[in-house]
């Protein structure tokens, strides 16, 4: 028994356990830095962030604990942060609601500035109402658009970000099919000004080379 209490309470086996424990809590705390504080600092400080770039996309498959996911678009924040000074914060928000039991979605879109849409198999844009609706399967292999800006003029924009999404299913690993959407971003237009970025980090739009067709 005392050779059992003379190796449990080892001073080897203190200093083994004090190193184990300093390294897991060391790497909670990189982990938490890099996941947590990281991020919330590039977001809190622009001027470390890099603008969207046309081409760019981004994939989400609503996770299958739940029924909501919102995306968003804005000027710092959000999934897309723009870092322009013509673009609000939650400036379009879509938020996709999954069918009971079902990959069938309501897309539904709001927004807090001046936005432009085109539906899909649709030719022109039209300005947009406060909400706008769509459902998943109006998007399988095409394409929804909208700008945002910070103006309309005659129903159409002159500078902007255009946003598109679509959709398409795919087989996971478990055999599932799921329904992945895709976000993208089409055009800036006529491109951020390079040269315009201020002291928190914002560009403004380069300067209007012609005026853009629908």
């Amino acid at each position: 028994m005392a050779f059992e209490l003379g190796l449990v309470f080892s001073p080897k086996l203190d200093l083994a356990l004090g190193v184990l424990s300093l390294i897991a809590v060391s790497g909670m705390g990189f982990f938490f830095y890099w996941e947590v504080l990281r991020p919330y600092a590039a977001k809190t400080r622009p001027s470390q962030m890099d603008p969207p770039e046309e081409g760019d996309t981004y994939e989400i498959v609503v996770p299958e604990s739940t029924r909501f996911y919102k995306f968003s678009v804005g000027q710092v924040y959000g999934d897309i942060p723009t870092l322009c000074k013509s673009i609000q914060d939650d400036h379009l928000v879509f938020v996709l609601k999954k069918g009971k039991d079902t990959e069938d979605y309501d897309i539904l879109i709001n927004r807090s500035g001046p936005a432009i849409m085109k539906p899909p198999r649709m030719q022109h844009f039209a300005k947009m109402e406060s909400q706008e609706k769509l459902e998943s399967h109006e998007i399988i292999g095409q394409t929804a658009s909208f700008r945002i800006s910070d103006k309309i003029i005659k129903d159409r924009m002159t500078q902007y970000f255009e946003i598109g999404i679509t959709s398409n299913f795919f087989v996971n690993k478990l055999g599932k099919e799921r329904m992945k959407f895709i976000f993208s971003v089409q055009k800036i237009h006529p491109g951020l000004s390079t040269r315009s970025r201020d002291k928190k980090g914002l560009y403004s739009f380069g300067k209007e080379r012609s005026s853009e067709e629908d």
